[in-house]
C-alpha cells in the first residue's frame, strides 16, 4: 500500500520542488478551511485518512498550478525561495509586531554594546596610532638585561641611544621621541597629561595640518634653544580653556615654566593622541628639576617612533637597529659607569599597545575584561530571542503541522525560520550601529570626562566590520536553534489535533533556557559585585601605617652637582620651616612611595654567590621615618637619629617579618649580616611588622628598609601632622613657595591619594555595573519568559492534575520547584564558568595592585543570593497563573 501511495503521490512531489515558493507560502483562512472540507468529503466517499489527506494536498497543489506558480529552472526556484522566506519573515514580524520588537530591541542592545566596546580598544589597542600610511608606521620596543634591577621592565631609550638611531637608521625614514609626564597647570591648578617629544613627532605620527596655529620647528628642538612653547590637545584646549578662539599667543605655566601656546592638534587627525600638552623634549630639565634625564647617559627615558623607508621591512629595520644596539651596549660596558653590564634586545612593532611586549598582558587583560561580560549579555540576548521564537514557533505548531502533511521538507522549513531570524537579527544588528556609536563616547567621558575625543571612534576598520559580522551571524545561528529543533521534533498527529503531546510538553528546552539564562547572569553578577567592592576595599584597609596624618610633600628640586649647594640650603631651609609649622610632628624621607610596585633587588646571604639570592624590595629611609609612619617595632630597634648611613661604616637594616620569615625561617636575624646588589653588607638591627603598600589589602612581600644617607638630597618627602589636612597643606604649599617660587607642588595625604585611586576604580567599577544590571534585567526577563512559555505549555497538565485531586497549592510548588532545580544547575554552571574567568583574569594581572583572588566566596555567595533572589521575583507570577488554571476551561476540548 505504501508504495502505490509514493507512486500516486511522486508527481506532485516533483512538482513540489519547481513549486516551493506557493507551496509554502502562508496560509490563510480560506486555505485552510478549504483543505479540511476536501479531507472530510474524502472521508465521506469512504476513502482511509491517509488517501483523503493526499487526495486533498493533490487538489491543493492543483489550485496553486492554475495560479500559474512554477518555475522554469531550478536557479530561478532557488531565488524564489529566498524570497518567499524573507517575506514570510516579514508578515510572522508583522503578526506578532510586540514579539519582534523585543527580540529587536534585545538583540540591537546585545550586539551595539558588544560593537561599540570592541570600537574604542579596537581604536585604543589594536590599531597604530597614526591614521596616514599605518603600514609604514613602527614602534620601537627595547628589552634590557644584565643591566640595572627591573630593567627587564623597562622600554625607554636613553638620550645617547636616541641619537645613535637617529644617525645611523637607514631602514628607519625618520624618527621621533616622545615622554609622557604629569604636568602641574597653574591656570587650572591641576596636573595633566604632558607629552615631551621632538619636533617631527606630529609629522612621523601623520599630522601635518593643526587646528589652529603652528607645530614645533626644528630649530625649537635644539637643545642650545630650548624653546618654551607648547602645542594643545583639541581636547584639553575645549575642556580646560573653554575653546578661547585667541589661544594661541596666550601663556600657560607648566612646573613653573611658562610656555606660550603655538597651535591646537585636531583630535581626529590620529586614533590616539597620549597627551594634552606637547612640548619640545629639549624643556625636560626645566619641568623635571630633581634630575636632567636630557644629558642623563645611562637613564632610559625615551619612547621611540618611526616611518620605514621604501623598500624595507620591519625585519629590516630590526636587524639594523640591533646592530646599532649592541655598539651602545658595549660603549656603556666601556665607560665601566657601574658593575653590571647591559644588553638589549629589540621589538619592532605597528605601535598598538597589543603587540608592545612590555603591556601585552594588560592590554589583554582590559579586553577580557571589558568584551568578557559583554559576549555573556549578548549570549543572554540570543538566549532571550530563541525563547520568544521558540514560544511563537509552538504557537503555530498547527500551521506548521499542516505544511509537514502538505510534504514540505523539515529542512525547508528549518530554513523559513532561520531566515525569520537572519531578519530580526540584521534589524537588530542595523540599530545597534547607533548604540555602537555612542558607547565608547560615554565610556570614555565615565573614566575621563572631557577626554573622549582622544579617541577617535568611527574611521572604518576591517576589524570592527568584521567583529560586528561575526556577532551577527552567531546570534542568528544561536537564536535560531531551539525553534529549529522545536519545529524538527513536532508531532505531527498531535499538533494537527491542536494541542501538544507528553513529549513536546517534557522537553527539557526550558529548563535548559533557565539554566543558561542563570549561569550567564550569575558570571556577570560576580563581576559586578568583584569590581564593585574594589573600591571599598580600597577605602576600609588597614595598611598597618598612618595614611590620614602623613602628608607627601613632592617638591621638584635639581639636585645636580652644579646645583647641589643651593639644594642642600632648599632643604636645610624647608626642614626648618616644616618643623616650625603649627601641628607638624616630625619629618621623613622614603625612596617608596606608598601604594606603588617597586621593582624588587636580589638580596643575599653572605655566602651565597650573585644570582642565588632572594627577590625583596629596598626603601632607602631616614631615621625618623618608622615613627613619622606609626610602622610596628616587633623586635631589636629602629634607625637611630646619629647613626651612619648604609654607604658609611657599620651599616645597619632594618627588615619586615616576612624578609625574617623567607631569608630564616624558624631562626634569629637580629645581629645577621645580608648581602645588597652593591655588594655592601648590612647588619639586621631590627625587625618591623609587615605592611599593606604596594598591593591594596595584601601584605607586602619581604622588604629591607636600608638608612638614609645624611648628605642624600631627593626623594619623597612626608611630614607627620596633628590636626586638618586641609588648613596643613595650604601652609605647606606656602612654605614650599616662600623658598623657591617656582615651585608648583599640591601636597595630600596618603588617604587622599588612595580616594583618587579608588574614585579611578569606582569609574570602571559603574561601567561593569551598567553591563550588568542590562545582563540581569535580560535574565530576569528571560527566566520570566521561559517559565511563562513552559506554564501555558503545561496548561492541559495542570487541568488533568487540578480534576484529579490536586490542589493549586501542589501546582504552585511543582512550578516552583521544577524552576528552582533549574536555578541551581543555572548556578552550579555559572560557577563552573566564573571560576577559571577569575583565575585567567589574576593571571592576566598579576602586577595589578588590586586585591583580586582566585576562589572569593563573598563574591560568588553575594552574586548567589541575589541572582535567585530576583530569579524567584520572576518567576511568581508564571507560578500563580498556574496556581489559578480552570480545569473546566482547559478541558472542555477533551
Amino acid at each position: 500500500m505504501w508504495i502505490e501511495n509514493w507512486l500516486y503521490t511522486l508527481p506532485l512531489r516533483l512538482r513540489s520542488l519547481i513549486r516551493r515558493e506557493r507551496l509554502d507560502a502562508d496560509l490563510d483562512e480560506e486555505l485552510r478551511d478549504h483543505i479540511d472540507r476536501q479531507i472530510e468529503e474524502n472521508l465521506a466517499r469512504g476513502m482511509s485518512k491517509e488517501q483523503a489527506r493526499l487526495a486533498a494536498l493533490r487538489t491543493f497543489g492543483n489550485l496553486v498550478s492554475l495560479r500559474g506558480q512554477t518555475h522554469e529552472t531550478w536557479s530561478g526556484a532557488w531565488l524564489e525561495q529566498i524570497g518567499q522566506n524573507f517575506r514570510y519573515a516579514i508578515r510572522s514580524a508583522r503578526r506578532a509586531p510586540l514579539l519582534s520588537a523585543m527580540a529587536i530591541l534585545a538583540l540591537a542592545l546585545g550586539i551595539g554594546l558588544d560593537t561599540g566596546v570592541f570600537t574604542m580598544l579596537n581604536a585604543m589597542f589594536l590599531r597604530a596610532p597614526t591614521l596616514v600610511d599605518p603600514a609604514s608606521f613602527v614602534q620601537l620596543c627595547p628589552r634590557y638585561s644584565g643591566w640595572f634591577t627591573g630593567a627587564d621592565q623597562n622600554s625607554a631609550f636613553t638620550t645617547e641611544d636616541f641619537d645613535a638611531i637617529r644617525s645611523h637608521s637607514h631602514a628607519l625614514n625618520e624618527v621621533a621621541a616622545q615622554q609622557q609626564y604629569a604636568a602641574f597647570v597653574e591656570e587650572g591648578n591641576k596636573y595633566i597629561t604632558t607629552l615631551l617629544a621632538t619636533c617631527n613627532y606630529f609629522h612621523v605620527l601623520g599630522i601635518d595640518r593643526p587646528l589652529m596655529g603652528r607645530f614645533f620647528a626644528s630649530e625649537e628642538c635644539k637643545r642650545s634653544n630650548r624653546a618654551q612653547v607648547a602645542v594643545l590637545s583639541e581636547p584639553l584646549w575645549k575642556h580646560q580653556f573653554g575653546a578661547d578662539p585667541r589661544i594661541v599667543g596666550k601663556t600657560i605655566h607648566l612646573n613653573g615654566v611658562p610656555v606660550a601656546v603655538i597651535g591646537v592638534a585636531p583630535s581626529d587627525a590620529a586614533n590616539y593622541l597620549l597627551g594634552g600638552v606637547f612640548v619640545p623634549y629639549t624643556l625636560e630639565p626645566q619641568l623635571n628639576r630633581a634630575q636632567d634625564l636630557l644629558a642623563s647617559p645611562d637613564t632610559p627615558w625615551l619612547s621611540m617612533i618611526g616611518r620605514l623607508r621604501a623598500g624595507f621591512t620591519r625585519d629590516d629595520a630590526r636587524a639594523e637597529l640591533m646592530a646599532v644596539m649592541n655598539r651602545q651596549d658595549r660603549a656603556y660596558v666601556e665607560r665601566k659607569v657601574s658593575a653590571f653590564n647591559r644588553k638589549t634586545t629589540l621589538a619592532i612593532t605597528n605601535g598598538s599597545f597589543i603587540e608592545n611586549p612590555n603591556v601585552h598582558n594588560l592590554v589583554l587583560g582590559l579586553m577580557v575584561l571589558m568584551l568578557g561580560p559583554l559576549a555573556l549579555i549578548l549570549l543572554l540576548a540570543c538566549s532571550n530571542v530563541a525563547t520568544l521564537f521558540l514560544s511563537r514557533t509552538l504557537a503555530r505548531r498547527g500551521e506548521i503541522a499542516i505544511r509537514l502533511a502538505m510534504g514540505v521538507s523539515r529542512s525547508r522549513l528549518a530554513g523559513m525560520l532561520l531566515t525569520e531570524s537572519l531578519l530580526t537579527v540584521f534589524i537588530g544588528g542595523t540599530l545597534s550601529m547607533v548604540l555602537a556609536y555612542r558607547v565608547p563616547l560615554l565610556i570614555m567621558n565615565t573614566m575621563a570626562a572631557g577626554q573622549a575625543n582622544f579617541v577617535v571612534l568611527l574611521h572604518p576598520d576591517w576589524r570592527v566590520f568584521g567583529y560586528l559580522a561575526i556577532l551577527m551571524a552567531a546570534a542568528t545561528i544561536l537564536s535560531s536553534l531551539m525553534p529549529i529543533r522545536a519545529a524538527w521534533k513536532l508531532d505531527l498527529l498531535t499538533a494537527l489535533k491542536g494541542r501538544e503531546g507528553a513529549v513536546t510538553v517534557r522537553s527539557r528546552t526550558t529548563s535548559g533556557l533557565i539554566a543558561t539564562q542563570i549561569a550567564l547572569g550569575f558570571v556577570l553578577v560576580c563581576a559586578a559585585v568583584l569590581f564593585g567592592r574594589i573600591p571599598g576595599l580600597i577605602r576600609s584597609m588597614n595598611p598597618g601605617f598612618e595614611i590620614h596624618q602623613t602628608l607627601a610633600v613632592p617638591v621638584d628640586v635639581n639636585t645636580s652637582g652644579n646645583n647641589r649647594a643651593k639644594a642642600e640650603a632648599f632643604y636645610q631651609a624647608l626642614e626648618a620651616k616644616l618643623l616650625a609649622t603649627p601641628g607638624v610632628q616630625s619629618m621623613a624621607y622614603a625612596s617608596v612611595q606608598p601604594f606603588n610596585q617597586p621593582s624588587p633587588e636580589e638580596i643575599r646571604l653572605p655566602r651565597q654567590a650573585k644570582g642565588t639570592g632572594q627577590p625583596a624590595t629596598v626603601d632607602d629611609v631616614s631615621s625618623s621615618f618608622f615613627s613619622a609612619f606609626g610602622i610596628r617595632v616587633l623586635r631589636g630597634r629602629v634607625f637611630l637619629p646619629g647613626e651612619v648611613g648604609s654607604t658609611g661604616t657599620g651599616p645597619v637594616a632594618v627588615v619586615s617579618q616576612a624578609f625574617a620569615n623567607q631569608f630564616w625561617p624558624g631562626g634569629d636575624p637580629l645581629g645577621k649580616t645580608i648581602v645588597m646588589p652593591d655588594d655592601h653588607h648590612l647588619t639586621v638591627v631590627g625587625i618591623v611588622a609587615d605592611t599593606r603598600s604596594e598591593r591594596f589589602g595584601v601584605l607586602d612581600g619581604p622588604r629591607v628598609y636600608t638608612l638614609r644617607s645624611a648628605s642624600a638630597l631627593g626623594g619623597n618627602l612626608y611630614v607627620r601632622f596633628l590636626g586638618g589636612a586641609k588648613p596643613l597643606e595650604t601652609a605647606v604649599r606656602d612654605a614650599v613657595k616662600s623658598l623657591d617660587p617656582t615651585q608648583t607642588i599640591a601636597p595630600q595625604t596618603i588617604w587622599e591619594s588612595l580616594e583618587d585611586q579608588a574614585d579611578g576604580m569606582t569609574s570602571l567599577a559603574h561601567i561593569i555595573l551598567v553591563m550588568t544590571s542590562i545582563a540581569l534585567l535580560m535574565a530576569v526577563a528571560g527566566v520570566y519568559g521561559v517559565l511563562s512559555f513552559a506554564v501555558n505549555q503545561r496548561t492541559r497538565e495542570f487541568g488533568i492534575k487540578m480534576v484529579l485531586g490536586a490542589s493549586r497549592a501542589v501546582v504552585f510548588r511543582s512550578v516552583l520547584l521544577r524552576a528552582i532545580k533549574s536555578i541551581a544547575i543555572g548556578l552550579m554552571c555559572g560557577l563552573a564558568i566564573a571560576e577559571p574567568a577569575m583565575l585567567l583574569f589574576n593571571r592576566l594581572l598579576t602586577r595589578s595592585p588590586f586585591p583580586l583572588h582566585r576562589f572569593d566566596a563573598t563574591v560568588f555567595g553575594a552574586s548567589a543570593v541575589l541572582l535567585t533572589a530576583v530569579s524567584l521575583i520572576a518567576m511568581y507570577l508564571p507560578a500563580i497563573r498556574a496556581m489559578r488554571t480552570d480545569p473546566i476551561q482547559v478541558l472542555r476540548t477533551e
